[in-house]
């Protein structure tokens, strides 16, 4: 059985909520964290900053040229820069979604096929997705106005441009947040300042906290994070 700490994170995009319905109950028996985003330009403010194992994009986007949305998400700024793409859609627009196959999109399937079918995909884009689930407990300081407030915490999903943060405290988007955590083998701690850039839903995601994109970074605490996220 997979330990519950080692779950996969995915993210359905621009898909309605019947046909999200009709998956995620059958992927998240198979230890996977499905969220949805209904729109691509939303989920392209998520995507930029907060690394996501394996993205499940709808084809066609309800309100994006598909070309855009696979440029931005694949910019090498990107935190899902990498990540592993598959694309949902219909029978008839099939062929015209494998089009993108090489170009941003790694895999195509029609939602009307059995659940096993899109499950086994997912399974399979997960053993080739960029794993950065690394935890390490932090020390944040917030500002909130005049006041600062202290908390300890876990951080999770961690990439090159940003991670989540376990919390149950809520923060608005853009709060600052001061950062400091070791890294393993390292004595001196990675300090510097993050932004909120999202709020996980209670109910939804299986972990309550906010997802930060960093801003800056004291002294070399950025190549010495970097070097290690590349060597996850």
């Amino acid at each position: 059985m997979t330990p519950s700490n080692s779950r996969r994170n995915v993210l359905a995009i621009g898909v309605t909520a019947q046909e999200f319905e009709r998956f995620v109950p059958f992927l998240a028996r198979k230890d996977f964290d499905v969220d949805r985003f209904p729109s691509g330009m939303g989920a392209l403010e998520i995507i930029g900053h907060v690394s996501i194992e394996v993205l499940m994009v709808r084809y066609p986007l309800p309100d994006l040229d598909m070309e855009a949305f696979l440029e931005s998400a694949r910019h090498p700024d990107s935190a899902c820069r990498h990540s592993p793409l598959l694309l949902l859609t219909t029978a008839d627009l099939l062929d015209e979604a494998q089009g993108f196959i090489g170009r941003g999109a790694n895999r195509a399937v029609d939602l009307a096929s059995a659940d096993g079918q899109i499950q086994e995909m997912v399974s399979s884009l997960l053993h080739v997705a960029p794993r950065k689930a690394a935890r390490f407990l932090a020390r944040m300081e917030v500002k909130l106005g005049e006041t600062k407030d202290m908390i300890l915490c876990q951080t999770e999903n961690l990439s090159s441009t940003g991670m989540l943060i376990r919390t149950e405290k809520r923060y608005d988007m853009g709060t600052q947040i001061h950062f400091e955590f070791s890294l393993p083998d390292d004595i001196r701690p990675l300090v510097g300042v993050a932004e909120v850039v999202r709020q996980t839903m209670p109910g939804r995601d299986s972990v309550g906290g906010v997802g930060v994109r960093f801003i800056s970074f004291v002294g070399d605490s950025q190549r010495r994070f970097e070097s290690y996220i590349n060597s996850l």
